[in-house]
């Protein structure tokens, strides 16, 4: 395998890491290229100030009048060994301690071998005589790449801190898309607008543009299915009407008794299929999010009239229906909407809980985590519950669970509730109690205590069947 393969599926992932790693290579490359060239042109400038040296000794030995009349070579504890210079007359016999240099040399630079080593030698003629000016090859080397790793080691190191600084600006410079994805994850699911263009990278636009015709597309779409739902629930009103009002007709006449237990179903299957065309209705307003009237609402006064409503259907399944708790505050919400939210969820109750059940109300207030004041309305009852597994598709439309076999649900009210939630800023759940049974809560925020003189009458006088 391709040692590089990892690599590569490791910046796939990734845009940023993308990014990163071409502009770390970009920089490596470029980095290693210029050091090499640096040290290239480093070693060859330090030869070159070695040799301008040897030229300028020379010469300085000229000018003096004086040239040496053997070999000038410094000694002592305080000459640096690796810069000696050997100055000698080539014109006079060699003296025994001096270089051995071939005869005849020309003016100009050599390299010559004495006494085991290379010395690069300049010799330049005069009125005073030939003069070479030597120093070994080895020191000179040694010095040259001295010089050079000196210009090297700055540009090495500044490689590590480039594709650092490369994995800086890129992270900044796609700042924008990552605060543009948390906003996207935080929309809620019927947020169809479009999304903001600002700070946005230029070349991200068109991508987004996209996204945004995209999301207009799917909203219309969205909103043609609603109408479509809406209108056909609406136009079906009239005729189930029609066939109840038939089917009660029915009633009065002369029928044998399978006719008449025939006719029953009918009048069962008309109801439900009422209720359907009605919980339709109710979605379709929902989901639409039209005429919501948000003002300040005290939830269990709207609770009171829910419980006035089906508390005939609580006493005809003989269930003990009250409310426990009432230490509520008020909310900003519409009432309508909150009445049907709290009605959806307590037929639900009624219907889940076997004759002779219980079903229990609660307002109360309580402060969250980052004390914000909520107030929070339970509808408990002693129901089947619901598999743990199954509590988040709940919430689903048509999506019935079959609590009880004889429910006569179409599994639509836990859906208007959820997008009824959301029209009103609060959130809903459901869990299974300890002790047996559902629990429903819907939780709102608080309004502060000095919204109170807008509020409506108090609530009524808690009722129990």
């Amino acid at each position: 395998m391709n040692p590089l393969t990892p690599l590569r599926r490791w910046a796939a992932q990734s845009l940023l890491r993308r990014l990163w790693l071409w502009m770390t290579v970009i920089v490596v490359g470029v980095g290693i290229a210029t050091a090499s060239l640096s040290y290239w042109f480093g070693y060859q400038e330090a030869n070159e100030l070695q040799d301008a040296q040897l030229r300028q000794i020379a010469s300085l030995a000229h000018r003096w009048g004086h040239p040496p009349q053997g070999v000038v070579e410094p000694r002592g504890a305080d000459v640096d060994q690796d810069a000696r210079i050997v100055v000698q007359r080539l014109d006079l016999p060699a003296p025994g301690h001096g270089l051995h240099l071939p005869p005849g040399l020309a003016d100009g630079m050599h390299v010559v071998e004495s006494d085991g080593h290379a010395w690069r030698v300049y010799v330049r003629g005069g009125a005073h005589g030939l003069i070479a000016v030597a120093q070994r090859t080895d020191l000179r080397t040694d010095a040259a790449i001295d010089s050079a790793q000196r210009t090297l080691f700055p540009l090495l190191a500044l490689i590590p801190l480039l594709a650092l600084l490369a994995a800086w600006v890129v992270r900044r410079a796609l700042r924008p898309v990552r605060r543009l994805a948390a906003q996207v994850d935080a929309r809620d699911d019927d947020r169809l607008d479009a999304l903001p263009l600002d700070d946005v990278p230029q070349e991200i636009r068109p991508f987004l543009a996209s996204i945004n015709r995209l999301l207009m597309r799917l909203a219309a779409m969205l909103e043609r299915e609603r109408r479509f739902v809406a209108d056909a629930a609406h136009e079906l009103r009239t005729p189930i009407a029609a066939l109840s009002l038939q089917a009660e007709n029915l009633e009065h006449a002369a029928l044998p008794d399978d006719t008449r237990a025939r006719l029953r179903s009918l009048q069962q299957g008309l109801a439900r299929t009422r209720a359907v065309v009605e919980q339709l209705l109710s979605l379709a307003r929902a989901q639409s999010g039209r005429g919501v009237a948000l003002r300040p609402t005290d939830p269990a006064q709207v609770l009171h009239h829910v419980i006035e409503d089906l508390m005939p259907v609580a006493q005809q399944r003989r269930i003990d229906l009250g409310l426990e708790r009432n230490e509520g505050a008020l909310v900003l919400a519409d009432p309508t909407q909150l009445y049907t939210l709290l009605r959806n969820g307590l037929d639900n109750a009624l219907r889940y809980t076997a004759q002779g059940g219980r079903v229990d109300l609660a307002v109360f207030t309580e402060v969250s985590g980052n004390g914000v004041k909520r107030v929070n309305i339970d509808i408990s009852d002693t129901g089947p519950g619901i598999p743990q597994q199954d509590l988040a598709r709940a919430f689903e439309p048509f999506e019935r669970l079959d609590r009880a076999a004889e429910s006569m649900g179409s599994g639509l009210g836990l859906a208007i509730m959820r997008n009824i939630a959301q029209n009103l800023g609060g959130s809903i759940q459901l869990d299974n109690r300890p002790t047996g049974g559902l629990r429903l809560r819907y939780s709102q925020t608080a309004l502060p205590s000095t919204a109170s003189a807008m509020a409506e009458p108090p609530p009524l006088p808690s009722a129990r069947a």
